[in-house]
């Protein structure tokens, strides 16, 4: 019992104890979230005009361009769209089915690298919340330590303290909120580049298994 009031009291006594250790923390993943919210959204704003250059050219074969030509236009794209093509068409000359597995894995791989730091996102807003309620309760355990060693000031210090120890959660709640709704829209952009760029995918598809059928 001892040396469970002993740890107890340097607890206590410990910085462990003060909310505004938290709060930074807190702060620090807001401004962490801020910078990849701001790098995601650039990044599709980029990839979707990528897209929309793609979608030309995608015009021009269906109109009835031959594929060398359009694989020397797409030559120098880049984007998710357009390095599932770049794949898929390596195996052209083996044939469609093969192009529609490349196409099927080469977009897979594109969808993990549009979803990093989408995982923090969602991670941050599941969970800043309880820190925020953690840094509370770390405040409350304060406040009434501070009642015990000064008995004067009596219930005012305790209110005091922990009206400053609700701060860390309203700021957890601050930090969760923008953090969700980014991570919801960040994942409805995934989806948007995936459908885009699966369409594509079959008009291409659909020129290569017409040009085997016209060969035959």
């Amino acid at each position: 019992m001892r040396s469970e009031s002993t740890l107890v009291q340097r607890l206590l006594n410990s910085n462990l104890l003060e909310a505004e250790w938290v709060l930074w923390f807190l702060l620090a993943l807001f401004a962490i979230c801020t910078a990849v919210v701001l790098w995601k959204i650039t990044w599709f704003a980029i990839n979707g005009a990528r897209a929309r250059r793609l979608r030309a050219h995608v015009a021009l074969l269906l109109a009835g361009g031959d594929l060398p030509s359009f694989r020397d236009g797409i030559g120098e794209l880049k984007g998710v769209e357009a390095s599932v093509l770049h794949h898929a068409l390596r195996y052209a000359e083996v044939g469609t089915e093969m192009v529609d597995q490349q196409m099927s894995l080469a977009l897979d791989s594109g969808r993990h690298r549009m979803e990093t730091g989408l995982t923090f996102l969602g991670t941050v807003g599941a969970n800043a919340p309880f820190l925020g309620l953690f840094g509370t309760v770390l405040g409350i355990i304060k406040a009434f330590r501070d009642l015990s060693l000064d008995t004067k000031t009596g219930a005012a210090a305790v209110m005091a303290g922990i009206s400053e120890a609700l701060v860390a959660t309203a700021v957890g709640l601050v930090v969760a909120i923008p953090a969700v709704v980014a991570y919801n829209y960040l994942q409805r952009q995934v989806k948007k580049v995936m459908h885009s760029s699966g369409a594509i995918n079959q008009q291409v598809l659909f020129r290569l298994r017409a040009s085997e059928r016209g060969s035959a």
